[in-house]
């Protein structure tokens, strides 16, 4: 005994907040959340950079593989009275085969489409939003999942100290019925009823391990650590009685919930969405520098060209396509609202269910706490009539034994209760 309690002082107690830290530091759909909004946040801000001046510059440089000509003809550059026409007739000037280049550079700052670029710009922010609400929304699931865990492996190790505590009265009995039997004092059934229940003990001990172990391997694999890592789990609190009205706490669902915010903001990305696609009816129009420069191309054209204006673009037919896109984003945005009152709905049926099952498990609390209270004072009791040797040391083994059973029950409802307080939370949004 002496040495399984220094093994037991040698394991660490984790406590369910470095629980919960832990989950969140190594959750993988946590940290998939956190790129995604990454992700959105780095789009955004590329996007942001279309409402400055796009600068192009293309340059060629190659091999002439024709000769190309020019042909000027007579009087091209016109006719003077002391010479004549010039040149007096056609000239053809060729380019022979040789390295050639040109360089192009174009500058265009959009105007028009300025609007169009804010809406696009505002929905992609919008679009990042949903994706933190995504992460809240696991971050929340998260610390359910951890929470439950933690308090079934309280629940697993509850039930096993209650076997483990019981044991002695078995044995205790068994000692009694083969003692008895060799006196002849008992019936052959009586023994075997004794060995069998010794055994029944024996294998519901040896199946609460198993439990404890199951749910400490997966509490270790939920916070992502090996899942042969050796912990026990730190005392459960008492049962917090300090609640808010279901009103208030639907109240409160409707406005922190990331399913809710997520989905009025999906209301509002598709406004956007549609605003955007209507606004590509407006002609794009651009200030624009244009400079066009070549190389080694015998002087016959121009070698530099520069130009600076405004530059129109405008599709004034496009056979309905515009209008059956705009009325596809329309409907999705329709889409959406109805995806906020189907979430709502969804989200105060979860609130309402979460407060039932808190407060059965209050109840149950409230029974195991006195089915504890009254086997801690008939175990009292016990150990007076111990003391007088008025009962067998069987009875005061059974009487520890229902204690320990109520000290189970008592945790497991406390364990029931803080689940359930647990899945609330999660349920109006908190952690």
């Amino acid at each position: 005994m002496e040495r399984a309690a220094e093994q037991h002082s040698d394991i660490s107690e984790l406590p369910l907040e470095q629980a919960i830290e832990l989950a969140i530091a190594n959750n993988s759909n946590l940290k998939t959340a956190s790129l995604e909004t990454q992700r959105a946040t780095d789009d955004l801000a590329a996007n942001q950079t279309r409402r400055f001046a796009n600068t192009q510059v293309l340059g060629l440089g190659a091999q002439m593989v024709t000769k190309p000509s020019v042909t000027f003809p007579a009087g091209a550059f016109g006719t003077y009275a002391a010479t004549g026409p010039i040149p007096g007739a056609n000239q053809k000037v060729e380019i022979a085969r040789k390295p050639a280049g040109t360089v192009s550079v174009a500058v265009v700052q959009p105007l028009s489409t300025q609007y169009q670029l804010h809406l696009q710009l505002k929905a992609l922010g919008l679009g990042r939003d949903s994706t933190i609400q995504d992460q809240k929304r696991i971050r929340l699931e998260v610390v359910d999942n951890v929470r439950r865990a933690y308090y079934e492996v309280v629940e697993a190790q509850s039930t096993l100290d209650s076997l483990q505590a019981s044991l002695p009265y078995y044995e205790e009995s068994h000692r009694l019925a083969q003692e008895n039997r060799s006196k002849e004092t008992i019936l052959g059934s009586d023994v075997l009823n004794a060995d069998a229940q010794l055994l029944k003990m024996r294998n519901a001990i040896s199946d609460a391990r198993d439990r404890v172990a199951s749910a400490s391997e997966k509490l270790n694999d939920l916070m992502g650590r090996d899942i042969h890592t050796e912990f026990r789990v730190a005392a459960i609190s008492q049962a917090d009685g300090d609640f808010a009205s279901l009103e208030a706490m639907e109240n409160s669902a409707l406005q922190n919930r990331p399913e809710v915010k997520k989905a009025h903001i999906q209301v509002e990305q598709a406004d956007y969405d549609a605003r955007a696609k209507k606004a590509e009816y407006i002609p794009e129009l651009s200030l624009a520098f244009n400079y066009y420069t070549t190389a080694n191309f015998e002087n016959i054209l121009p070698s530099n060209v520069g130009t600076a204006g405004l530059s129109l673009r405008w599709e004034p037919w496009d056979w309905g396509r515009r209008r059956h896109e705009y009325a596809e984003k329309k409907v999705k945005e329709e889409q959406a609202k109805v995806g906020v009152n189907a979430t709502e709905r969804s989200v105060l049926l979860e609130v309402r269910n979460a407060f039932r099952q808190l407060e059965n498990s209050r109840r149950q609390l409230a029974s195991t706490d006195a089915t504890d209270l009254t086997a801690r004072q008939r175990l009292k009791e016990v150990q007076e009539q111990v003391k007088r040797q008025a009962v067998l040391s069987r009875d005061l083994f059974q009487a520890q034994s229902e204690l320990a059973s109520a000290d189970s029950g008592q945790q497991r409802a406390l364990a029931a209760f803080w689940k359930a307080r647990a899945d609330l939370k999660k349920a109006i949004g908190e952690e």
